[in-house]
C-alpha cells in the first residue's frame, strides 16, 4: 500500500520503429547506461499496456468465466487450458510459423548448399565458378536469414509465456482473497506461493518447445526424403537409430521427472526444517538443541543428495549419449552406404552429417522437451484449475448485511441461534446455539477459557466462519482488530491509514487514544518509519497498538476487538481500555474478546463461552450473583483455583483433526506460515520475515532459463537455446529453490529500517538497514573456483579428470578428421578406378559395372574395412571415455555440494544470536535453498557445458588450422570482439537479472502478507486496494523480466551477426583456392558453422558459470562466520556434576549492548537472587526484561560477571550454562514432527516420564486423543494446538528437564486466567525447590513472588517484596498495580499481603520490617543473598545504579 511510488519512465519500445523493434536497437541506451554505472529499480521502464497485470488478469478472468459458463451448460468440467488457448492461442500460434521456416527451410537448405559447394570443389561436370559463388552465398544466407526468423520466434514465445504467467498470477491472487476459510484449510500459503512461483513458471519455459511437437516430425519427413535421394535406403539405418533416440529421451525425461519430484520433496523437507531452525534459533540455543537439529538436517541432506546423485548418474549417461549420438548415427548411415557397394564422397558425408545433426537436435532434444514440459505444464494447469475451483467465501457466507449504511443509532449486531464449525471433517461444532445482541453505545465482552470459541464468534460475524444454523444480522460498517497483530511492509502511517484518506485531526486523536504518541517520538522516523515485513521493526506491544489504531481510524460503526490488550503492559492496557474503547468509541457498537477480567465491570454485557456453548450472558453484577462458574474465571488468587481445565483441554483436542479449535480458531489461517502465534520481541519478529532484503548477484543471474546440454553446438540453434529454456530432463532443473525460497522471500522495495527507540525496543538488537545480501562486484575470484574444486576432491582426482577430458576431446575431434580423411581416400580411390590412370581396371558383367573392392588404395590412405575398424574403435572409445569423465565430474560436483552445505550449516548453527537478529530469515534461508539449489542442479551442468565447449573450440581450431591456417586470423578477431561484447553485455545483464530477482520477491511477499492478514483485509473491504498493489508489484517485475528478455535477445542478435560475418569470411576464402579437396572444404565450413554457434554459446555459458559461482561465493561467505563461545567447557574449568545445587544468581556490574556503536540496553546491573527464590520482573516494553534473560543465557555476551552458585558462567561452555536453565518462552515454539520429538529431542526420557509430564500440565488427555499419542505429528509451528496448549507443552519440557533455575518470559500473556492459574500452580509445586524468574504483564502472576524487580530503561528502579513496594503509594510498582483498576488493585494487594505474611508468619517480624523501612526513605539497591530479609547496611554495594524504593509504613 505504498502510495508514494513515483511514475516510471515510458517504455522506449512503444515509440521505436519496426526495424528497431526487430533488432532491439532500442535497448542500446539502457546497455550504455548499465555499462557506465550499476542499474537500479528507478531505471526500469513503465510496463507496456498490453503487458499490464490488471489488463491481462481481466482478460484471462473473462475467458475463464466464459469457459466455466459453457462447461456448465454442456455438463462438462471446465478446462483452464482451453481458457488459455482462447485468450492467448492466436498470438502464440502465429510465431510458430517462424520456427517452421527456420527448421524446415533454413536448416535443410544450408547443408544442401554446402553439398553443392563440395561438388563444385570436386570438379564435377556442369559446375562453374558461378555455381561456387552461388552456393557460398546460399551457406551465408542461411545464417543471415536465421537471425530474422529465430530471434523473433524466441522473443514471441517468451513474451507469450510472460503474458500467460502474469495473467495466471493475477487470477491466483484474486482467487486467494476470495477463498473461504474451509478452502484455506485445504491449502497453505506455501502451496499458493508455489503456484505463483513454480507452476506458472512452466509457461515461461515449456511454451518455447511446444511448437516442436509438430515441427519435428515434419522436418524428419523432409530430411528422410532428401537423404533417400542422396544415399538411398542406407539413410534408414541412421534415421531408425535417430527415431529410437526419441522414445529413449522421452523415457529419460520421465525418469528425470520422477527423480526431480523425489528431489523436490526432499529439498522441500530440508528447507522446511531449515526454516524452522532459523525461525526458532533462539529457542534452540536456549534449549541446547543444536546437536539433534544438526543430526536432523544432516539426515535430510543425505536423503536429498542420494536422489540428486542418482539423477546425476542418469544425467551423465544421457549427456554421454547425446555427446556421441551424432557420431554414431552418421557412422551407421555411412557404414551401411559403403558396405552396400557405394562410393563414399565428401558431399554425401557432410550433407548427411549436417542434415542428421539438425534432425537429431530437434527430435532428440526439442521434441522430448516439448513432450516432457508440455505434460508438466498440463499438470500445473490442473493444479491451477483445482485452485480456481476452490470454495469462495460468498458461497458459505450466511451473514446478513445492510446494503445502505444506517444511522449510528440504528447500528448493531444480532446473533440468533448460531451454530458453526470450521470444517465438515470435525464432528464437534465450533460454536453451538449462540445468541447475543449488541447495539450502538454498548460493549459486549466475550470471555472464556482457551479454545472456547471466542475468536470464532468474531469470525462468524465477519462471515469467515460458515454458519450451519441460525442467523447473523450486521447493521453498519465493520472494523476488526485481530488478536495476532497484523502489519504489512510499509510505514507505520500506511498501516494505520490502510488506504483511507488522511485526516490529521482524527489521525492525531487515534495516535493519542492508542497510546502511540511516545512510540512515534521514539521511532527513528516517527510514523514514517518502515515497519518491515511482518513488523520486524516494532515490538509486540507496538504492533498490537498499531493494529488497534488501524481499526479505530477506520470510520466504522461496529468494532470487533479480538483480545487487543494482552500484548501490552498493564498500564498501557488500562489506557487503551479507558481512553480508546470506553471513551473514543463509546457511541459505537463494540465486541471485545479478552482474558483481562479486570475490564469486565464496565461492559454492557458479558458473554461467557465454554467449549463453543454459551455458559452465561448478562452484565457483571448478574453474572457474579448467578452462582455459575464465572466466579472462578474472575478469581485471580491462585490458591482459589481449584477446578481443573483438563476436561476442556481434552474436549477441545478432539477437534484438532479438523481445521482449528483453539483460542484463535481461524487465526490459524491468517498466519499459516508463521512458527509463532505472538511475535513480541524484535529478534523473534525477524524470524517471521519471509526473506532477505536485497538479492545478490547470484540471485540476479540465475540459470533457470538456460539449457546446458552438452553437444548442442550446431551453428546458431544451440546458441539460442540459452534464452530461457530451463528445466530440461537432462538437466533435472527442479526449481526447488523457488518452491520454498519464494514462499519465504521478503519485499525488497520496502527495506526494513532500524528501530532506534531507546526505550520502546532497546532490549533487542538495533537493526541497521537490514544486512543486505552481498552483491558481488566484478568477476568471481580465482580462489573461489579453487575452493570449489578442492571441496569436490583431491588434486589427484582433479588431474585425472583433466586428463580424461583432454583424451576424450582428442577422440571427438579425431572422429571428424578421420571421417574427412576416409571420405577423401574413398573419393581418390573412386577417381583412380574411373580414370584408369595407374592400374588395370577389373570389370565384372558389363562395361558399366566394376568391382570397387579390387580398386587400388591411394597412397597415404587406408582400405575401407580398416577405416571402418578404426572409426568404430574411436566411436566406442569416445563413448566410454565420455561416460567416465562425465560421471567423475558429477560425482566431484556432488561431493563439493555436500561439503559446502555441511560447512555452512555447522557455521550458521554456531553463530551468535545477534546474527539472526540482524539478518532476515529469508536472507539466511536463501543460502540454504536457492544457493545450494544452484550448486546442486545448475552449476554442474553449466560448468560442464563451458568446459566441453572450450575443449571443442580448441579442437575445432586445430582441425581448421590443419586445413587453412589463414582462418585463424578471423577467428582471433572474432574472439576479441566476442570478449568485448561479453563484457559490455554482462554489465547490464547482471543488473537486469538482479533487478528481476529483486522485483519478483515483493510478489510473493505481498501474497504471504495478504493471506496472513486476510481476515483483516476482508473485514475492512480492502481487497481492491490489495489487488491493485499486487498488480503494481507484478508490473514492476514484468518490466524487469521484459528487459531481461530484450537484452538477452540483443546480445544473441549481435553474436549471430558477427558469426554470420565469420562464416562468410571462412566460406568465401576457399573460392580463392582451387586445389582443396572436397572433404577438407566440408570439414572446414561445417566446423566454422559449428564454431560460431558454439562460440556464442560458450560466451554465454562462461558468463553463467561466473554468475552461478557467486552461489559458491555466498555459501563460502556463510561458512566462515565467527562462532559464539565453545559449547563445552574446558576440563580444567568444568563445574561439578551436581552444579547448580541452589540456583543462586548474582549479577555483578552487568551491562549489555547489542551493537558496539549503540547505547547499552542493560546498564550496570547489580543484584543477587538467592537460591529457590521466586522473582517477578516487570517494566515497560523495552525496559530490558528480555535482555536480562539474554544475558543470563549468554545469547549475547554481556560485560561484567554473572555468577550461578558462585561459578562464573562466562568461563563455562554454553551447553553447560544453557542446559542448566529451563525457560518457558514468550512465544511457545513447537516444531513439525512428533509430540515426542518436541518434548524430548535427545531421547533421554522413557514414555512413562513423558506421559507424567503431560499429565502434570493437564495435557495427557488432549495428547491421548490425538491420533498416535506421543507419535502424533505436529503441524508447522504446532498450529494444530491452541496457543495455551503450546504453552503447556513448553511447561512440560521444563518439568522434564527439572533444572534448578526456571525462566518464564511472559509465558502466560496469551492464555486465559484458568490456564494461567494452572501454569502458576504447576510451577509452585513442581519447581518449589528451584529459582524462578518470571517476566509478566499480568501482575497477579508475580504478586506472590518473594521479590519483584522493576526495570526502567535498562536499570533496576525497585527490587523488593511486592507487599513492601505496595506500601509506598508513589512507587513505580504501586503505579502499575493501580492502573489495573480499583477492584483488581485490591485483589493484587491482598495476594501480596497474604504471600508476605506466609513468608513472615510472626507479627513482630512484620513490625521490625516496617520500622526498618521507616528508617530510610531511599536506600541503595539491595543484593540480599544471606538472610531472609537483610538490612540495607548489611547488603549495600557501593556504586550500584539501581535503587530500591522501599515503602514508609
Amino acid at each position: 500500500m505504498d502510495q508514494t511510488k513515483k511514475d516510471r519512465p515510458p517504455n522506449p519500445r512503444d515509440t521505436a520503429g519496426s526495424i528497431s523493434k526487430m533488432v532491439f536497437w532500442w535497448v542500446i541506451p539502457l546497455m550504455r547506461l548499465g555499462y557506465s554505472r550499476p542499474l537500479s529499480a528507478d531505471d526500469l521502464y513503465r510496463v507496456q499496456k498490453r503487458d499490464a497485470s490488471q489488463l491481462l488478469g481481466d482478460k484471462l478472468q473473462k475467458c475463464w468465466d466464459e469457459e466455466v459458463l459453457k462447461s456448465k451448460e454442456k455438463g462438462k468440467k471446465a478446462s483452464y487450458v482451453k481458457a488459455l488457448a482462447r485468450c492467448f492461442g492466436w498470438e502464440y500460434g502465429r510465431v510458430g510459423l517462424l520456427a517452421a521456416f527456420e527448421e524446415c527451410v533454413l536448416r535443410i537448405g544450408q547443408p544442401l548448399c554446402l553439398g553443392g559447394l563440395i561438388r563444385y570443389f570436386n570438379g564435377e561436370k556442369g559446375y562453374t565458378e558461378l555455381h561456387g559463388w552461388l552456393y557460398c552465398t546460399g551457406v551465408v544466407m542461411g545464417s543471415l536469414l536465421y537471425i530474422f526468423s529465430h530471434h523473433p520466434f524466441f522473443f514471441g514465445t517468451q513474451h507469450s509465456g510472460m503474458q500467460i504467467r502474469v495473467a495466471s498470477c493475477s487470477m491466483i491472487y484474486r482467487k486467494a482473497l476470495r477463498l473461504s476459510k474451509a478452502a484455506l484449510g485445504k491449502t497453505t500459503v506455501g502451496q499458493m506461493v508455489n503456484l505463483l512461483s513454480n507452476d506458472v513458471n512452466r509457461f515461461d519455459t515449456s511454451i518455447i518447445f511446444l511448437h516442436y511437437l509438430w515441427i519435428g516430425p515434419l522436418q524428419t519427413l523432409i530430411v528422410v526424403g532428401i537423404l533417400w535421394n542422396e544415399i538411398g535406403p542406407s539413410c534408414l539405418a541412421g534415421i531408425m537409430l535417430l527415431i529410437l533416440f526419441v522414445p529413449l529421451q522421452s523415457w529419460m525425461g520421465q525418469v528425470f521427472s520422477r527423480l526431480r519430484l523425489a528431489t523436490a520433496h526432499r529439498t522441500d523437507e530440508r528447507v522446511r526444517i531449515m526454516n524452522e531452525i532459523i525461525n526458532a534459533m533462539r529457542v534452540i540455543k536456549m534449549y541446547t538443541w543444536e546437536k539433534p537439529f544438526t543430526a536432523l538436517i544432516e539426515k535430510a541432506r543425505k536423503s536429498e543428495i542420494d536422489v540428486v546423485m542418482k539423477t546425476n548418474y542418469y544425467r551423465a549417461v544421457n549427456m554421454s549419449l547425446f555427446f556421441t549420438s551424432s557420431k554414431v548415427i552418421v557412422f551407421l548411415a555411412l557404414l551401411t552406404y559403403v558396405l552396400t557397394g557405394n562410393i563414399l564422397t565428401a558431399e554425401k558425408v557432410f550433407v548427411t552429417s549436417s542434415l542428421i545433426n539438425n534432425v537429431r537436435l530437434v527430435m532428440t532434444l526439442f521434441f522430448p522437451f516439448g513432450i516432457a514440459m508440455g505434460s508438466e505444464t498440463l499438470i500445473s494447469c490442473k493444479r491451477l484449475q483445482d485452485f480456481l475451483e476452490m470454495e469462495e467465501l460468498e458461497e458459505t457466507n450466511r451473514v446478513q448485511k445492510s446494503n445502505l449504511r444506517p444511522k449510528l443509532k440504528d447500528c448493531g449486531v444480532t446473533v440468533s441461534g448460531l451454530t458453526a464449525k470450521w470444517s465438515e471433517a470435525t464432528e464437534e461444532n465450533t460454536l453451538t446455539n449462540i445468541t447475543c445482541s449488541v447495539k450502538a453505545g454498548e460493549l459486549l465482552a466475550v470471555i472464556g477459557p482457551v479454545g472456547s470459541g471466542k475468536g470464532s464468534l468474531l469470525h462468524a460475524i465477519l462471515g469467515e466462519l460458515p454458519a450451519k444454523a441460525g442467523s447473523i444480522l450486521v447493521r453498519g460498517k465493520v472494523a476488526y482488530a485481530s488478536q495476532e497483530p497484523w502489519v504489512f511492509s510499509g510505514t507505520v502511517k500506511q498501516n494505520i491509514l490502510f488506504g483511507q484518506p488522511f485526516n490529521e485531526k482524527r489521525y492525531n486523536e487515534v495516535i493519542r487514544v492508542c497510546a502511540l504518541e511516545q512510540d512515534m517520538e521514539q521511532l527513528s522516523e516517527g510514523d514514517l518509519t518502515m515497519v518491515g515485513e511482518r513488523g520486524v521493526a516494532l515490538s509486540g506491544g507496538q504492533k498490537a497498538r498499531v493494529n488497534l489504531a488501524r481499526a479505530v481510524y477506520y470510520d466504522a460503526d461496529i468494532y470487533l476487538l479480538d483480545d487487543p490488550l494482552s500484548a501490552v503492559d498493564t498500564h498501557v492496557g488500562r489506557h487503551l481500555f479507558d481512553q480508546c474503547i470506553m471513551d473514543h468509541l463509546k457511541h459505537k457498537v463494540r465486541i471485545l474478546v479478552t482474558h483481562q477480567l479486570q475490564y469486565l465491570k464496565p461492559a454492557s454485557q458479558i458473554l461467557v463461552l465454554r467449549e463453543g456453548h454459551t455458559e452465561a450472558i448478562g452484565n457483571y453484577n448478574q453474572l457474579v450473583n448467578s452462582g455459575i462458574d464465572f466466579a472462578s474465571l474472575l478469581s485471580t488468587g491462585h490458591d482459589e483455583e481449584t477446578s481443573s481445565p483438563a476436561k476442556q483441554t481434552s474436549t477441545r483436542s478432539e477437534k484438532k483433526n479438523g481445521i482449528v479449535s483453539s483460542l484463535q480458531e481461524s487465526d490459524k489461517f491468517d498466519s499459516s506460515v508463521s512458527l509463532h502465534r505472538r511475535v513480541r520481541t524484535l529478534s523473534n519478529s525477524i524470524n517471521n520475515t519471509l526473506s532477505g532484503s536485497t538479492s545478490s548477484l547470484h540471485d540476479s543471474l540465475t540459470t533457470e532459463n538456460i539449457i546446458t546440454i552438452s553437444g548442442v553446438h550446431l551453428s546458431d540453434s544451440n546458441g539460442s537455446l540459452n534464452d530461457n529454456c530451463p528445466e530440461t530432463p537432462s538437466k533435472n532443473a527442479k526449481k526447488r529453490s523457488d518452491r520454498q525460497l519464494n514462499c519465504i522471500e521478503e519485499e525488497k522495495s520496502l527495506p526494513l529500517l532500524s528501530d532506534t527507540d531507546d526505550n520502546a525496543n532497546n532490549e533487542h538488537p538495533e537493526r541497521e538497514q537490514p544486512n543486505s545480501e552481498v552483491r558481488s562486484q566484478g568477476s568471481v575470484k580465482g580462489e573461489v573456483y579453487v575452493k570449489y574444486c578442492r571441496a569436490g576432491g583431491s588434486w589427484c582426482l582433479i588431474i585425472i579428470l583433466f586428463t580424461l577430458n583432454v583424451t576424450t576431446q582428442v577422440l571427438f575431434s579425431g572422429t571428424d578428421y578421420w571421417l574427412s580423411y576416409w571420405a577423401n581416400g574413398e573419393q581418390k580411390r573412386g577417381q583412380l578406378v574411373i580414370n584408369g590412370n595407374e592400374t588395370e581396371l577389373h570389370y565384372s558383367g558389363n562395361d558399366s559395372a566394376f568391382s570397387y573392392e579390387d580398386a587400388p588404395i591411394p597412397k597415404g590412405y587406408l582400405d575401407t574395412m580398416t577405416n571402418v575398424y578404426v572409426y568404430t574403435g574411436m566411436i566406442a572409445g569416445l563413448f566410454f571415455l565420455s561416460l567416465g569423465r562425465t560421471i567423475l565430474f558429477f560425482v566431484m560436483c556432488m561431493t563439493a555440494s555436500r561439503t559446502l552445505h555441511n560447512r555452512m550449516f555447522k557455521s550458521v548453527i554456531r553463530v551468535p544470536i545477534k546474527f539472526f537478529d540482524t539478518h532476515p530469515v529469508g536472507q539466511i534461508l536463501n543460502r540454504f535453498a536457492k544457493d545450494i539449489g544452484q550448486i546442486d542442479d545448475f552449476l554442474p551442468g553449466t560448468m560442464w557445458d563451458f568446459v566441453e565447449i572450450l575443449l571443442n573450440f580448441l579442437g575445432i581450431i586445430v582441425v581448421i588450422a590443419s586445413i587453412n591456417i589463414w582462418v585463424i586470423v578471423p577467428t582471433v578477431v572474432l574472439g576479441i570482439i566476442f570478449v568485448f561484447l561479453r563484457r559490455f553485455y554482462l554489465c547490464t545483464a547482471r543488473d537486469v537479472k538482479r533487478l528481476e530477482g529483486i522485483t519478483r520477491s515483493p510478489v510473493f511477499s505481498h501474497l504471504s502478507a495478504s493471506l496472513q492478514g486476510l481476515t483483516t483485509i476482508r473485514a475492512f473491504e480492502a481487497q481492491q486496494i490489495f489487488n491493485d498493489d499486487f498488480d503494481k508489484h507484478q508490473d514492476l517485475h514484468s518490466s524487469a523480466w521484459f528487459l531481461f528478455l530484450c537484452t538477452t535477445r540483443w546480445f544473441g542478435i549481435c553474436l549471430d551477426w558477427i558469426s554470420c560475418i565469420y562464416i562468410a569470411i571462412v566460406t568465401f576464402s576457399f573460392m580463392g583456392t582451387k586445389d582443396t579437396l572436397g572433404g577438407d572444404i566440408g570439414l572446414a565450413i561445417s566446423s566454422a558453422m559449428m564454431l560460431s554457434g558454439m562460440f556464442q554459446w560458450g560466451v554465454r555459458q562462461s558468463a553463467e558459470v561466473e554468475n552461478q559461482m557467486t552461489s559458491v561465493e555466498r555459501v563460502l561467505e556463510y561458512s566462515k562466520l565467527e562462532p559464539e563461545a565453545p559449547l563445552e567447557t574446558d576440563e580444567s574449568k568444568k563445574p561439578r556434576d551436581t552444579w547448580p545445587e541452589n540456583g543462586k544468581i548474582v549479577f555483578d556490574d552487568v551491562s549489555l549492548q547489542y551493537m558496539e556503536d549503540n547505547p547499552p540496553v542493560l546498564k550496570n546491573l547489580n543484584f543477587c537472587i538467592k537460591g529457590k527464590e521466586k522473582i517477578g520482573i516487570v517494566g515497560r516494553t523495552g525496559a530490558g526484561k528480555s535482555s536480562m534473560i539474554t544475558s543470563l543465557f549468554r545469547l549475547t555476551e554481556p560485560s561484567g560477571i554473572i555468577f550461578i552458585d558462585d561459578v562464573n558462567v562466562q568461563e563455562l561452555g554454553l551447553h553447560d550454562v544453557r542446559g542448566n536453565i529451563s525457560i518457558i518462552p514468550q512465544d511457545p515454539t513447537l516444531f513439525s514432527g512428533t509430540m515426542r520429538r518436541n518434548l524430548d529431542p535427545f531421547d533421554q526420557f522413557c514414555d512413562e516420564k513423558l506421559w507424567k509430564s503431560l499429565e502434570e500440565v493437564q495435557l495427557k488427555d488432549a495428547v491421548s486423543d490425538l491420533h498416535g499419542g506421543l507419535e502424533a505429528n505436529m503441524s508447522e509451528g504446532g498450529m494444530n494446538l491452541s496457543v495455551g496448549q503450546r504453552q503447556l507443552v513448553c511447561l512440560a519440557r521444563a518439568i522434564l528437564r527439572h533444572n534448578k533455575i526456571l525462566v518464564l518470559d511472559e509465558a502466560t500473556a496469551n492464555v486465559d486466567p484458568r490456564t494461567d492459574a494452572l501454569i502458576q500452580q504447576t510451577i509452585r509445586t513442581k519447581f518449589e525447590d528451584c529459582t524462578v524468574l518470571t517476566i509478566a504483564h499480568r501482575l497477579h502472576t508475580i504478586m506472590d513472588s518473594d521479590r519483584v524487580m522493576v526495570l526502567e530503561a535498562g536499570r533496576i528502579e525497585e527490587f523488593d517484596e511486592p507487599h513492601i513496594l505496595l506500601k509506598n503509594g508513589t512507587s513505580r510498582f504501586s503505579t502499575l498495580v493501580q492502573q489495573t483498576g480499583r477492584s483488581a488493585t485490591e485483589q493484587l494487594r491482598e495476594i501480596a499481603k497474604r504471600a508476605y505474611l506466609a513468608r513472615h508468619p510472626s507479627v513482630s517480624d512484620l513490625q521490625n520490617k516496617e520500622s526498618e523501612t521507616n528508617d530510610h526513605d531511599e536506600p541503595d539497591n539491595q543484593r540480599t543473598c544471606g538472610t531472609e530479609m537483610s538490612t540495607p547496611e548489611e547488603t549495600n554495594i557501593p556504586g550500584e545504579t539501581g535503587a530500591t524504593e522501599s515503602t514508609k509504613l
